[in-house]
């Protein structure tokens, strides 16, 4: 597979921002049998558009969805779309989008997406990797798409991210060739020749050492945490829960999960309170019997985390076969709000670490999807928040 990457500061017409986009493209790359574009853009651009205009320019389906910035070999940008290119010849990419998810039966909405993607014949019975883009402020947790995908393709590891904006949450949308979408996901499976290879780091630090157990929860909402409401707990760390906006107000202090028999541990972000029944709503699932503690992020954590995580992926792929050509990031907005005046740490470092024959391209999310564990033919793909996520092609 080979891969290239471009970008473009020129949002306010739609055709001038593809012409670009797609001329870099042409410049650096021959495409091959197959191809496919993936959009990482600004919220103020328009996705449909773009991506219609680029079908047009370059024959090929483009996907994506809209972030808070994206992060190429230059860096962190904002007000930016970038462009990454797949193409080979030994496989095939397929997209889809969903029926749109609210109102109910959104697994078997999800389930059905992924079986539209899947080939007639000709690249084996399931796909080297799946790429999900989803809709934000859906009401269910965001581990209902690596769940109900992994319950139908086992041990396929799945990468994606939660489209997002400037934390309006209003104009955060996913794309597919000429359409966009505020209530739907947005599928790639990528099949044939791929080795593709993982990393992932979470931000751990301890708050406090007020480690409970999950007693009364269900899906993402926790009602109950030792002898306390879920509330109460909070406030036992000294937090003030009477905000406007939970999910702002506690970015610097995500809950970890950890139980005995996982090797990582889960992230979760606070997404809101409910002060009468003492409840707290989050972005993924927080299991029944896990322990919780509140942890609070620093500006050097999340620095060392994206070093390490970016190094263990180059580790990865020195042990594989195979002629890498293509990084993907997810980074968590949480992570790009802590950093505040050193937003472009992240960016700085990995331009620094990226080999020169490899292209990069990143986005931050308000939620990352991506194996917690992938090697010895088995994957175990989570839902993850205040994560840096990696995927090598």
């Amino acid at each position: 597979m080979k891969s290239a990457v471009a970008i473009s500061f020129d949002l306010d017409d739609s055709g001038e921002t593809a012409s670009q986009l797609a001329g870099s493209i042409r410049e650096q790359l021959e495409l091959g049998k197959n191809s496919v574009g993936i959009l990482l853009c600004d919220a103020d651009t328009d996705g449909a558009a773009v991506t219609r205009e680029l079908k047009k320019l370059l024959g090929i389906d483009v996907l994506g969805m809209t972030t808070l910035a994206v992060l190429d070999s230059g860096g962190r940008h904002e007000a930016a779309a970038m462009l990454t290119v797949l193409t080979a010849d030994d496989c095939g990419f397929f997209t889809a989008a969903s029926a749109p998810l609210v109102g109910g039966d959104h697994a078997r909405k999800i389930a059905e997406t992924y079986r539209s993607t899947v080939p007639d014949s000709g690249y084996g019975s399931k796909p080297g990797v799946i790429f999900v883009f989803c809709p934000s402020g859906m009401l269910f947790s965001g581990d209902v798409y690596p769940d109900v995908l992994s319950q139908i393709v086992e041990n396929v590891p799945i990468m994606g991210g939660v489209a997002s904006d400037d934390y309006d949450y209003e104009r955060a949308r996913v794309f597919l060739s000429g359409s966009e979408y505020r209530d739907a996901m947005v599928t790639l499976s990528v099949w044939g020749s791929v080795k593709p290879v993982f990393a992932l780091r979470h931000v751990t630090s301890r708050f406090a050492e007020r480690i409970r157990r999950v007693v009364q929860a269900e899906g993402n909402v926790v009602y109950k945490v030792g002898d306390e409401s879920f509330v109460k707990y909070l406030e036992g760390f000294g937090l003030k829960t009477d905000v406007d906006d939970p999910l702002l107000a506690f970015n610097s202090y995500p809950m970890m999960l950890t139980r005995g028999d996982d090797e990582t541990p889960l992230m979760r972000h606070i997404a809101s309170l409910n002060l009468s029944d003492g409840s707290g709503s989050f972005l993924g699932d927080v299991p029944t019997g896990t322990m919780a503690n509140i942890c609070l992020v620093n500006k050097e954590d999340i620095v060392s985390a994206c070093r390490d995580s970016m190094n263990a992926l180059l580790d990865e792929a020195k042990s594989e076969d195979y002629d890498y050509s293509t990084i993907f990031c997810i980074s968590c907005c949480g992570r790009a709000m802590i950093l505040g005046a050193d937003a472009d740490a992240e960016g700085d470092i990995l331009s620094e670490i990226k080999p020169d024959n490899v292209s990069l391209a990143g986005a931050y999310c308000l939620g990352e999807i991506c194996p917690a564990r992938f090697r010895d033919g088995l994957v175990s793909n989570r839902f993850h928040n205040c994560s840096i996520t990696f995927c090598m092609l």
